[in-house]
């Protein structure tokens, strides 16, 4: 059983709704009139789904507009969701999805300040996020449930923040932010066998990694300017990497129990500060600094301990 829906907005468009109860593909485009104008505004985009093997694609990409909104809802198993927005501002897409073996996808090609956020619940679903040359947006991917994943990736823009949380177990998450100014980075996992990565590369970029319980391993690699990166982790197979490629550089590892491992690099002619704490396990811990204003501390606690410095 479904149907659709058309009425009109401000300036000429239409928002087209549309309701599946049952194995279907659903496709909305923004539409708009005829009226010479090159930007618009409040295209609008819903599409709700039940069932299995549904299919919705939302197209906001023929004109330049200013708070145009796709929201996506499906229920149910292995259903495909993917939402499209180019050169808007203040716009945002929310694809809901709850059950198993779903996929999301956004992207969001220019303009500023838009939102994109998928929140997944269930088992062996898998989102994916790209904002390219966006300004001031913000991507959020929050996942619960089991053998989930997660990627981020925004590409060439300036003060954009990305966030994944994940609930479960097999975790993995992904985030890379790609020649970006001032970007921030943060990935939060819960138990199972967690693993997370963040890559961001050009100016004043921070990163922020949280772990809990089970396989955890994490991995921030920044590359130059401002540079900061802290990693938490809690209990079990730790493992932790920074690597930033220089000048103003500051790490912060903490670690607690169990298989500890941490690795810090940062390299020549910046201000570097590492800091690694450790709890109790087979720790080890090495920081390897090179050139001008290097510190570093390294606490450990019980067990295997092993500490490296190199400055």
């Amino acid at each position: 059983m479904g149907g659709y829906s058309s009425h009109p907005l401000s300036n000429g468009k239409f928002a087209v709704e549309i309701i599946s109860m049952k194995p279907h593909i659903a496709l909305t485009v923004s539409l708009l009139a005829l009226s010479g104008q090159v930007t618009a505004e409040e295209n609008s985009s819903t599409i709700y789904q039940t069932g299995t093997g549904n299919v919705a694609s939302s197209d906001q990409t023929d004109h330049a507009t200013y708070g145009s909104h796709i929201y996506q809802t499906q229920e149910g198993d292995i259903h495909h969701a993917v939402a499209l927005q180019q050169s808007e501002s203040n716009s945002h897409i929310y694809q809901t999805q709850g059950g198993s073996m779903n996929d999301a996808y956004s992207r969001q090609s220019g303009g500023l300040e838009n939102h994109s956020n998928i929140a997944q619940s269930g088992s062996a679903n898998h989102a994916d996020t790209v904002q390219l040359q966006t300004q001031y947006s913000e991507a959020a991917i929050q996942q619960y449930g089991v053998d989930n994943r997660a990627k981020i990736y925004q590409i060439g823009g300036y003060g954009n923040v990305a966030v994944i949380q994940q609930d479960g177990e097999v975790h993995d998450a992904h985030i890379g932010q790609y020649a970006s100014v001032d970007s921030d980075a943060y990935i939060k996992q819960h138990g199972s066998y967690n693993e997370a990565q963040i890559l961001q590369s050009g100016l004043e970029q921070m990163a922020d990694i949280t772990q809990t319980g089970a396989g955890l391993v994490a991995l921030i690699e920044q590359s130059d300017v401002h540079n900061e990166a802290w990693i938490n982790q809690d209990g079990h197979g730790n493992e932790a990497y920074v690597t930033q490629h220089s000048w103003y550089n500051y790490a912060d590892i903490k670690q607690y129990g169990y298989y500890n491992r941490a690795d810090v690099l940062q390299y020549g002619g910046g201000a570097h500060l590492a800091i690694v704490k450790q709890d109790g396990g087979a720790n080890e811990a090495i920081i390897t600094q090179i050139g001008i204003s290097q510190t570093a501390i390294i606490s450990q606690s019980g067990v295997g301990n092993k500490a490296i410095v190199s400055q």
